[in-house]
């Protein structure tokens, strides 16, 4: 009996993926600091960048992960990929423009990843769902509206940077306001934004209610993950403060739900059977995305049989299923007796 072959374009593929290289790491592992005109490059800058990743993979928002860990120079040069002074315009809190200089650290990621490892803490990896964020501004001695001011934007994309988060904003077009309405983002009713989640590709909805009364500002943040409501109130003296702490909310909710431990339960050999590929573009796509899991330590290819492609992957813990949940390329579509995972590329 002659035996199944895989296509020929897997054949050729299968030789050239040991070739491939490794997933390139995202912002995630790149902090910032800003330094004074002239200031040098000191360690202590070097770990405030440091700190500043270390917060994004860990959610520990309420104190220094430099701090518990007891990391010092020494260690921050062990970690230290590349760096960079960058000249950045930003806006003050009277929307005037001005020169900021920043240190830019880039860090090895199997190092920071050895670093939380060794000491037993949680990590978020890179498979972060997308967050639909609505914002309504009520300004006092102003008309409630849509927020769309520059500052405003500017504090969301600096903090949703800052935290690793993937803030998506609606592009109040008129589709979207014939779904979701000012007092839908007022009262945090999540379920009007639902359609609105799956035109964006969002996984997350979030809604952000800012109101100014006496010199001070409120925020209601609500926000629905993985079928489960959250929220906050918060009071500030500005909003910027309010959308940074309500983004330190959701990075913790995040954690909460979809970081692992390497080597807790779930760690070791998994076979992934993906079905449907049917070009060398497909392949390309699965194999970098099964490839670049933060849980998948090493991949290879055991097997093709027509529009089948069968993967093994060593783990370094749980969670796999989780991250292919967040995928936008597989859907899980049945686990064998066998342990076998069945997988199928989303249309």
């Amino acid at each position: 009996m002659t035996p199944n072959r895989p296509p020929q374009f897997l054949l050729l593929l299968f030789a050239a993926f040991l070739l491939l290289p490794s997933a390139l790491a995202s912002d995630l592992y790149v902090g910032e600091t800003i330094l004074a005109e002239g200031q040098d490059v000191t360690p202590a800058a070097l770990l405030r960048s440091l700190d500043q990743v270390l917060v994004r993979l860990t959610g520990m928002v309420d104190e220094s992960p430099v701090a518990r860990l007891g990391l010092g120079a020494s260690d921050v040069r062990g970690l230290i990929q590349s760096q960079q002074r960058v000249r950045l315009e930003r806006l003050d809190e009277e929307g005037n423009r001005r020169s900021e200089l920043r240190l830019r650290a880039e860090f090895y990621p199997a190092a920071v990843d050895q670093l939380l490892q060794r000491h037993q803490l949680a990590r978020l990896g890179r498979e972060r769902p997308s967050i639909l964020l609505w914002v309504a501004v009520d300004e006092e001695g102003r008309i409630a509206q849509l927020a769309d001011a520059p500052l405003l934007e500017e504090h969301i994309r600096d903090q949703a940077w800052r935290f690793g988060l993937d803030i998506v904003r609606p592009l109040g077009d008129a589709l979207d306001m014939a779904e979701v309405r000012l007092a839908d983002i007022r009262g945090g009713f999540i379920d009007a934004a639902a359609s609105g989640a799956q035109r964006y590709g969002a996984g997350v909805v979030a809604m952000l209610d800012l109101r100014e009364q006496d010199g001070y500002w409120t925020g209601r943040w609500s926000w629905r993950l993985d079928g489960r409501d959250g929220g906050m109130t918060l009071t500030a003296d500005r909003p910027g403060k309010l959308i940074e702490l309500g983004m330190q909310g959701l990075l913790e909710a995040l954690v909460d739900r979809y970081a692992v431990r390497r080597g807790e339960h779930g760690g070791g050999l998994q076979r992934i059977v993906v079905e449907g590929i049917v070009d060398p573009v497909q392949y390309a796509e699965v194999s970098s995305f099964l490839g670049g899991l933060s849980v998948v330590e090493q991949l290879r290819v055991v097997g093709a049989r027509g529009r089948q492609v069968e993967f093994e992957l060593t783990l370094a813990g749980g969670g796999l299923d989780d991250a292919i949940s967040l995928s936008r390329i597989l859907a899980v579509d049945r686990r064998e007796p066998d342990g076998r995972l069945y997988l199928r590329l989303r249309q």
